[in-house]
């Protein structure tokens, strides 16, 4: 499974209901339906669109990191782009970050710079 992250933006209009459990949650369903696992949810608030989408002016912008199988991408892409409470979305595939240690010391100071005039 490869890690993925979403960020989706939901009509401001559809927002009460999108928090009651219609569009967030249904989301986090349609992952599970095709075998996912959502590792977290960043909820980024009401934005101002750049233009506007489906006849709406502003969105409220959610981001989802979630675990699923490379092969079961394409039906899901196909699930978010059927949802109609769903505005825009795009998917990336977060890398894995690791931190490495130096082994060796980093030199000493800097030389002094002489000044020439």
């Amino acid at each position: 499974m490869k890690t993925y992250e979403a960020l989706i933006i939901f009509p401001s209009q559809t927002l009460a209901e999108s928090l009651q459990g219609g569009g967030k949650n249904g989301f986090e369903e349609v992952i599970k339906k095709h075998e996912g696992k959502v590792v977290s949810r960043t909820e980024l608030g009401k934005r101002f669109l750049g233009y506007s989408v489906k006849k709406a002016r502003e969105g409220y912008i959610v981001s989802f990191v979630f675990e699923l199988s490379p092969e079961k991408m394409e039906g899901f892409k196909r699930s978010l782009q059927l949802a109609e409470d769903i505005l825009k979305f795009t998917i990336t595939i977060k890398p894995k970050v690791t931190f490495t240690r130096s082994v060796r010391p980093v030199s000493g100071p800097a030389a002094p710079v002489s000044e020439k005039r």
